[in-house]
């Protein structure tokens, strides 16, 4: 005789003996020949051994459970609690107390929220079918289909939604009615949280990142970085990015400053415990992607922070932070490596004023050289909005050190100053736009000052301005004579 199961639900079958397995006796469920099977209706299928706790309700309208440690079945209650479920709630016909789970007269598989007393009516959770899962919440957090739940063992977030009680999908959140939840899991230790308003969540199942604020949950619209929470345990700056909507993390952030994708500045700091936090102070941050913004805190916390991304010159150096960086075109300050250095080369190195806290000795002295022998400043202004303002020179010989993968180059001369030439006695002046030393003129305007040269503008230098050279050349004679 050949008995072929159409219905849907869970079956013992003992392999060996070609029998269903049904009674009282665990031992019987336990035989080395008894293999679970899954049927959908149409088709069946053998069971693997679950990774984490899972209850079973069998054909036999039983209720086992599996444990892992001992992998071994056993019955999950000494006699199971029959319940009657619709619209999410059920009502046992026997107190429902330490007892997480309860089984209809269909013999599906039914998950009470927390204790229910006979004849009580209290929240529930029952997959619609065998094909498809919900998570269910108790004692534990479950992952259920209408006759198996299997308990949840793995850290992070399930972010699920209140009317399906499914991982989320992107329509859960693009619509303002639908409501989520966020189950906080470290292995099996399952809570409810209340989402922070700063705070990313980051479910992999769904593989996307959400955060809830001002009553509406959101996602971010491009790739980059933010501040999301991975799991109850870790939250900080991480980098992702986005392909439609799904999310992916690509690493988390180092030490330094970050400017997110929600238009806000955290710092992230080794001494205090490796958290990152929302800068407090109004001023000039450099990232740690090479961008520079400005950015306004208010301290009595009334407006969010604003911040303005900085523009550096394409093509040219800024010395920052005692490192030397190369302005690509995106205002992007990239680490001057041996590709971008040029022995022979004259190049034009910036010091942002905001970014300098201490000029390299001879920069220091060429600045006080210039404001008081050339009334005038070594700091380049330039049009439009949101430039560096720097103190700038040229600077030769780019040499590359790959062991310390640290770039270093030799001082020509920092904008403006002027000097006499050793050879001819012409006094000159260091021009940025020349990338040297060129001719100085008199300015009509500022005798005490002296200017770049133009094309076809020649002055005659007035009797201050040569009297300076004249120092300055006495002076270069006195020290060589000395060296």
């Amino acid at each position: 005789c050949v008995n072929q199961f159409y219905e849907t639900g869970y079956y013992f079958i003992n392999t060996a003996k070609n029998t269903l397995v049904t009674g009282n006796d665990i031992d019987l469920y336990n035989d080395e020949n008894v293999k679970l099977y899954r049927c959908n209706g149409s088709s069946c299928s053998i069971v693997d051994k679950p990774e984490s706790m899972t209850y079973y309700a069998d054909i036999n309208k039983r209720i086992l459970k599996y444990n892992v440690n001992s992998g071994a079945y056993s019955f999950a209650y000494e006699k199971d609690i029959v319940c009657a479920f619709a619209n999410n709630k059920c009502t046992p016909n026997a107190d429902l107390k330490n007892q997480e789970f309860c089984i209809t007269y269909k013999g599906e598989l039914v998950l009470a929220k927390a204790d229910i007393k006979n004849r009580e009516t209290g929240e529930c959770y029952r997959a619609p079918s065998i094909s498809s899962t919900i998570y269910g919440y108790s004692q534990y957090l479950y992952n259920m289909n209408m006759f198996a739940a299997q308990m949840v063992d793995e850290t992070g977030y399930y972010i699920v939604s209140l009317s399906t009680n499914t991982t989320v999908v992107s329509k859960n959140y693009k619509t303002k009615n639908n409501g989520l939840i966020v189950y906080g899991c470290q292995l099996s230790s399952c809570k409810e949280y209340t989402p922070e308003e700063d705070v990313y969540y980051y479910d992999g199942r769904a593989k996307t990142i959400l955060r809830y604020r001002d009553g509406i949950w959101n996602t971010p619209s491009t790739s980059g970085y933010a501040y999301i929470s991975i799991n109850p345990a870790d939250t900080y700056i991480y980098r992702f990015t986005k392909n439609v909507d799904e999310i992916k993390i690509n690493s988390i952030a180092n030490y330094g400053y970050y400017y997110t994708v929600d238009q806000e500045m955290y710092h992230c700091n080794e001494d205090e415990g490796s958290s990152c936090t929302p800068i407090k102070d109004t001023g000039y941050y450099f990232t740690n992607i090479g961008e520079v913004y400005y950015c306004i805190h208010d301290s009595e916390g009334l407006e969010a922070t604003e911040c303005t991304k900085q523009a550096c010159v394409s093509g040219q150096y800024y010395y920052i932070e005692d490192a030397y960086y190369r302005c690509e075109s995106s205002s992007t300050l990239v680490p001057v490596m041996s590709r971008y250095c040029s022995y022979n080369e004259n190049v034009i190195v910036n010091f942002p004023l905001a970014l300098t806290e201490e000029y390299p000795d001879k920069i220091k002295q060429a600045m006080e050289g210039i404001e008081k022998n050339n009334n005038s400043t070594a700091i380049v202004s330039r049009r439009g909005k949101n430039y560096l303002e720097s103190v700038s020179g040229i600077f030769t010989n780019c040499t590359y050190n790959v062991e310390e993968t640290k770039s270093t180059f030799d001082l020509v001369c920092v904008n403006n100053y002027v000097k006499v030439d050793e050879d001819t006695d012409d006094i000159k002046i260091c021009s940025m736009e020349q990338l040297g030393y060129v001719e100085c003129v008199e300015n009509e305007e500022n005798p005490e000052k002296c200017n770049v040269s133009g094309i076809e503008l020649r002055y005659q230098l007035s009797f201050f301005a040569i009297a300076i050279a004249i120092l300055i050349h006495m002076i270069f004679k006195i020290r060589s004579k000395n060296s």
